[in-house]
């Protein structure tokens, strides 16, 4: 199909709009390209194209990824992202960038946990705390966005309120209470 493509998914709750969408009865596999975008009760994903496998209620999505959780208040862009709804979680590919309640994340991957709410980046991570006024970098981040915790794995660099700049590994930030710890 192509022109304004809708397609609704009750099982799944799934709404897939597209430019141009292929089904694949037999394997339940919707191809969009174009403009497309899917919703479902939690996340809005906006992209290029979607692979959409109804199976497996898994979606694939490339090339100017943006997804959307007013919910939850965040945003997470990338170039790829595949969505399973099943077990709520967000990996990401190459060019990954998340922005949630003046935390701005930006790393090559990430992978986010929704149920328990853990977000974790890898590779060239730069945490931007635009609100307690920090900058993190790491080659892994944990951020426990529920219990405000920000751990990082291997060297890290940290620049905090703009006046201290501080070398370490393995460190453990706590946002309620302003702890740092560091190996």
């Amino acid at each position: 199909a192509s022109g304004e493509v809708k397609i609704y998914d009750p099982k799944n709750n799934v709404i897939i709009y597209s430019d141009e969408i292929t089904y694949f009865k037999d394997e339940e596999l919707i191809f969009s390209k174009g403009n497309s975008k899917a919703i479902d009760d939690d996340v809005e994903i906006d992209a290029t194209n979607f692979e959409y496998n109804k199976f497996e209620n898994i979606i694939y999505a490339k090339d100017n990824v943006k997804i959307n959780n007013k919910k939850e208040n965040y945003l997470i862009y990338s170039d790829k992202v595949t969505y399973n709804k099943k077990t709520k979680n967000i990996y990401t590919t190459g060019n990954s960038r998340a922005i949630s309640e003046g935390i701005f994340i930006n790393a090559d991957n990430f992978s986010f946990d929704q149920n328990k709410n853990v977000l974790n980046a890898k590779g060239k991570v730069k945490l931007d705390d635009r609100i307690e006024d920090y900058i993190v970098e790491a080659d892994f981040v944990s951020y426990d966005k529920e219990n405000n915790k920000i751990i990082t794995k291997g060297k890290t660099k940290a620049f905090i309120q703009s006046k201290y700049d501080f070398l370490s590994k393995n460190v453990f930030l706590d946002r309620n209470s302003k702890e740092i710890k560091s190996n």
